[in-house]
């Protein structure tokens, strides 16, 4: 997937990048980034993500390959989960980075996410995602 370039928006160039892509699955749309989120590339993400309603899609941000979380990364994320929330759909985040699960704890915002370390945890943990395979079985 090609990553456009910050400054062919009219934007500065960027010291960092980010590429978004979003993968559609039968239960959930997983939005994995690669890069840093941070002021410079958080409007790249919504922009990304807006296709999706998180009110009515199971979303989950694989952020495994993330380098760095800015607070305007941080920002972006919170937006989106609170379009989740007017649906009463959590938003999940595959994060095995235990220095950055310590960041959620530390700015009070664990509670606000399904965190977990990989795909298949994030999914057992998501309300749907459990209903989902009660049904399948």
């Amino acid at each position: 997937m090609a990553t456009v370039p910050l400054a062919e928006r009219g934007l500065p160039d960027a010291p960092s990048g980010l590429s978004v892509a979003c993968t559609e699955h039968s239960d959930l749309v997983v939005v994995a980034l690669e890069g840093d989120l941070d002021i410079y590339t958080a409007a790249r993400f919504r922009e990304r993500v807006r296709h999706y309603d998180p009110a009515e899609v199971q979303m989950v941000i694989d952020r495994a390959e993330i380098g760095l979380l800015g607070s305007a990364g941080l920002g972006a994320l919170l937006s989106l989960r609170n379009e989740a929330r007017r649906g009463g759909t959590p938003l999940g985040i595959v994060c095995p980075d235990r220095r950055m699960v310590r960041l959620f704890w530390a700015t009070g915002l664990r509670s606000a996410f399904v965190l977990a370390d990989d795909l298949a945890s994030v999914r057992a943990a998501l309300p749907s995602s459990r209903e989902h395979h009660a049904v399948g079985s």
